[in-house]
């Protein structure tokens, strides 16, 4: 595998709505399948987390989302969402995705360099973000990359 370059180019308003829609009912499906919480409830909890994380307000609170562009192929090959929290010193990412088509190529691997190089720019010391105990695919990458685990949330099915 060869490595490609990659940058981040931010959505439009149009494009973020769709972005929310499509995330809506992916992060209430992996809610509800790792988290044992209804889906009807992770569906509505969801919509609200989205629709206020991602208001156009709140977007500009050192928030990030944009398509993962390959310079090499001249196409949008995923989605990344990160928020800059200088305070905490470090950058928190809340989704990296990488479309069907280009999987398993190395785009997920070159956009968290290229995020680290982003960074790093800006003075913070640190990346962070959450994965579902069953994406192992997303847990053996950031393993690969150097990320520890910081904390868990166990539960138990009754």
């Amino acid at each position: 595998m060869s490595y490609m370059t990659v940058m981040f180019k931010e959505m439009n308003t149009e494009e973020v709505q769709h972005y929310i829609e499509f995330e809506i009912l992916n992060y209430a499906e992996n809610v509800s399948a790792n988290l044992g919480i209804p889906k009807a409830a992770a569906l509505k909890d969801a919509e609200i987390q989205l629709n206020n994380s991602l208001s156009e307000e709140n977007r500009k609170k050192d928030q990030f989302i944009g398509h993962i562009f390959c310079e090499d192929k001249k196409e949008n090959v995923g989605i990344i969402w990160y928020n800059i929290q200088a305070e905490r010193d470090r950058a928190f990412i809340y989704h990296i995705y990488i479309h069907e088509a280009f999987r398993k190529m190395g785009y997920a691997s070159a956009a968290l360099t290229h995020l680290e190089k982003v960074a790093k720019r800006k003075g913070i010391g640190n990346l962070a973000l959450n994965v579902f105990v069953a994406n192992t695919a997303a847990q053996h990458l950031y393993k690969r990359l150097g990320y520890e685990t910081a904390s868990m949330v166990k539960t138990k099915k009754l």
